[in-house]
C-alpha cells in the first residue's frame, strides 16, 4: 500500500521543495482530489493503476489552522494510533477491532512505558494491541513481561512505512 504525502500549495514540483503538512492513504488521496481539495504532483503505476504518490493542495492554508501550530506531529489520537499501526498487535501480530469476534481482539492502546511509572501519551510511546496482550503485559514494560514488539512505534509526521521497515521523511530546515 503506497503512502501518499500531501504538501501545502506552492509544492514545486521540479525540485520536491515544498511544506510537507501529513501522508495519507491512496483512497483518502483520491477522496481529496475528487473534492478539488487536492491535485496530484507526481504518479506512478501499481498493478496496473495509476495512483497519486505526491499530492499538492489547491489553496494555500497557514501553520496556524494546522492541527497542533507548528509542531512536528500529525494530530494525535488514540484511533490514529490505530490507523499508524494498521489495526494490528503489536505483540501477537493478530488483527484488531472496535467490534472483534471474540472479547480477546477487542482494539486497544498500549503504552510501552507504563503511565503509572511516568510513559506519555505519545507517537513513540504508544502502539495497538489486543485486549487480551494488553491484559498480560498489565503495568509492566515489555522487557518485563517477556513479551516483544513486533514493530517499533514511529511518528507519521518525520516518518513513514515501507515494506515493513520505517524510512525517514527528510524536512528542510
Amino acid at each position: 500500500m503506497a503512502i501518499v504525502k500531501v504538501y501545502n500549495k506552492g509544492y514545486d514540483r521540479s525540485t520536491g521543495i515544498g511544506e510537507l503538512l501529513h501522508t495519507t492513504t491512496v483512497r483518502h488521496a483520491m477522496g481529496m482530489i475528487r473534492r478539488r481539495v487536492a491535485e496530484p504532483a507526481d504518479l506512478v503505476l501499481v498493478d496496473d493503476e495509476i495512483v497519486p504518490v505526491v499530492l499538492e493542495l489547491t489553496r494555500e492554508i497557514s501553520g496556524a489552522w494546522i492541527e497542533g501550530g507548528q509542531r512536528t506531529s500529525v494530530g494525535f489520537s488514540f484511533l490514529a494510533v490505530h490507523e499508524r499501526d494498521h489495526w494490528t498487535c503489536a505483540y501477537c501480530g493478530r488483527g484488531v477491532s472496535k467490534r472483534p469476534r471474540c472479547d480477546e481482539l477487542l482494539a486497544t492502546v498500549d503504552h510501552i512505558l507504563p503511565s503509572s511509572r511516568g510513559g506519555e501519551s505519545s507517537w513513540l510511546n504508544l502502539v495497538s494491541s489486543c485486549k487480551g496482550c494488553n491484559n498480560r503485559k498489565a503495568d509492566r514494560t515489555p522487557e518485563e513481561a517477556g513479551m516483544q514488539l513486533r514493530f517499533d512505534p514511529f511518528d507519521p509526521m518525520v516518518s513513514y512505512r515501507v515494506g515493513g521497515h520505517v524510512e525517514q521523511i527528510f524536512v528542510a530546515a
